[in-house]
């Protein structure tokens, strides 16, 4: 199995370390076909990029630096995050028609939409460590709300599922399938991810692995994910990013 793409790595106009020219550089490096800056919507505290329109100038960037690199097709998306018990996300739609792809996921620390969803969705989140009840209510909220999101918005990828915030994968996954949104295999994080690719298997969703880079040195970095799709036998033709 070889992997073509990576479609989930952040730059200095988040929270990476690099610029969008040493991203697409290390991954043509790695022999790469193509690769994504998806840097983290405005609505996450500390992370996310400055404003909305910062994806356009990040378009725009990517434009000017193609004749450099013939050889990689370079898309510019966003790792947004919900916001809401709704589903909403933290980028406006106008924004959204202008990227290449989307990526969803739930991060515990972002600006609420409003008060009354602070109360409701996001503090809990931030205290589910001490109530175990907590934990199933917040995760049957939380499953509810990202399945909320991929009806809502054209998302492509859900980024590193119940890693941040607890959902129920088999029903996130059930839902995957019906809208053909793909599963991300996080490479980037150290955390359990076979409940993940047996659902995919279970259910029919497609998966992608991603590294999720934060630095241009890992960008293409896929050795985890690899091995545990072939170790469980994962069908190859069910990763969107495999040839």
């Amino acid at each position: 199995m070889k992997l073509f793409a990576d479609y989930h790595t952040h730059t200095k106009y988040s929270d990476g370390q690099g610029t969008p020219a040493q991203n697409i550089d290390a991954a043509s490096k790695r022999g790469l076909k193509e690769v994504a800056l998806t840097d983290h919507g405005p609505g996450s505290i500390g992370i996310g990029v400055a404003k909305p329109e910062t994806f356009i100038t990040i378009k725009e960037e990517a434009v000017a630096l193609a004749s450099l690199f013939p050889d990689i097709k370079v898309l510019v998306g966003a790792e947004a995050a919900v916001i809401s018990r709704d589903g909403s996300i933290d980028l406006p739609s106008s924004i959204i028609k202008q990227l290449d792809l989307l990526i969803v996921g739930h991060h515990p620390y972002y600006i609420p939409e409003n008060l009354k969803e602070a109360l409701f969705y996001t503090l809990p989140n931030l205290g589910l460590r001490f109530s175990r009840n907590l934990q199933e209510k917040m995760r049957n909220a939380n499953t509810k709300a990202i399945i909320e999101t991929i009806h809502i918005y054209p998302v492509d990828i859900i980024s590193h599922p119940d890693l941040m915030l607890p959902v129920d994968i088999n029903e996130l996954t059930r839902a995957c399938t019906k809208m053909e949104t793909a599963l991300e295999i996080n490479t980037g994080h150290n955390y359990n991810k076979e409940e993940i690719v047996h659902a995919a298997a279970r259910w029919g969703a497609k998966l992608v692995i991603n590294s999720d880079a934060h630095s241009p040195k890992n960008v293409g970095e896929f050795t985890s994910g690899l091995a545990l799709v072939k170790r469980l036998r994962f069908p190859v033709e069910m990763i969107i990013n495999a040839l």
